[in-house]
């Protein structure tokens, strides 16, 4: 009878989470944005809502773009759904299921991203299954949500996962310094610059013509505006900072400058974790490229237990 019970509480311990997944969307002037959403089974339990947030490029709802499949949002999803929480993850205006026809990347701005962001916040706080609304952002996606938790009054709170502290333009001086030659160092850099003063280039430079192209520099210098860590320091609501060791992308210095701006905030390193939040011992560029476009590597292990721990002590 002892072991009959006891098969019973575990069957229902590994139920207690269990989860449905909805294809949902959200209309934003004449755009819509498609997204899913995974939310508790049991419909009388309201749960706090992670809303996701892609990073920079053509990535969609789950972490991949057509260069590499790494499935780092799909796989945290599924986590925090399994952990007791709503979830929704989207694909990004223009990107994905969120496709826009005739789409001209000159009159695609970052302000679009973060209207997005306060849309989806909008629409899911006034849903009766969800108590709280925390913003997820990864990478590009981090300054969204900071952005959009400064601007919403339904946000309560924020987590930056790989996250920089520094305004774009000073990112991209850095990480293009470890790849172009001394000689090119310093006309990028003065390219940045003139963007980030609000100007565009009168001629494409040829170094990095993609990156530069004059149907890019409109978008590249409505996200230059913002400062990372003066958004952070302007929140109102709980933060969560996290980055990686291993992350080759994003350093642990550029959280440390997020943590500077907001002194409240939950301030989590975690050791050997990459850029998109798997486990590797390695540092090399290269190498960890390859790790890019495994989509069956996991997460690493302490992902969603830093977060987890952090939401519980939020909601209490």
């Amino acid at each position: 009878m002892k072991h009959t019970s006891l098969i019973i509480f575990v069957f229902l311990l590994f139920n207690a989470f269990g989860y449905s997944e909805e294809q949902v969307e959200l209309a934003q002037n004449e755009v819509t944005i498609k997204g899913t959403l995974l939310s508790s089974d049991d419909p009388s339990v309201a749960q706090p809502l992670v809303i996701l947030i892609a990073g920079s490029g053509p990535t969609d709802r789950n972490g991949n773009n057509p260069q590499m499949k790494n499935n780092s949002l799909k796989m945290l999803a599924e986590s925090l759904a399994s952990s007791g929480y709503g979830v929704l993850r989207y694909d990004k205006r223009g990107i994905a299921e969120s496709k826009i026809e005739d789409l001209d990347p000159s009159k695609l701005s970052f302000d679009s991203f973060i209207e997005d962001a306060v849309g989806w916040s909008n629409k899911y706080a006034a849903d009766v299954r969800f108590n709280q609304i925390i913003l997820a952002g990864h990478s590009q996606g981090s300054l969204v949500a900071l952005c959009a938790a400064n601007q919403c009054e339904n946000v309560d709170g924020v987590i930056s996962l790989a996250g920089a502290g520094e305004p774009i333009h000073n990112i991209l001086k850095w990480q293009l310094s470890r790849t172009l030659k001394p000689e090119q160092q310093g006309l990028v850099g003065a390219y940045l610059d003139t963007l980030a003063g609000g100007d565009t280039l009168t001629t494409t430079p040829g170094v990095l013509a993609e990156l530069f192209h004059p149907s890019v520099q409109p978008f590249l210098i409505s996200w230059m505006k913002y400062d990372p860590a003066k958004q952070a320091a302007k929140l109102k609501v709980p933060l969560l900072i996290i980055n990686g060791t291993t992350d080759i992308q994003v350093t642990v210095e550029q959280a440390e400058k997020l943590q500077a701006a907001q002194k409240d905030a939950k301030y989590a390193i975690i050791s050997n974790m990459n850029h998109i939040l798997k486990f590797t011992k390695e540092e090399n560029m290269m190498a960890q490229l390859e790790l890019y476009s495994d989509p069956d590597l996991p997460l690493h292990k302490k992902l969603t237990k830093t977060i987890t721990t952090w939401l519980k002590q939020f909601n209490k």
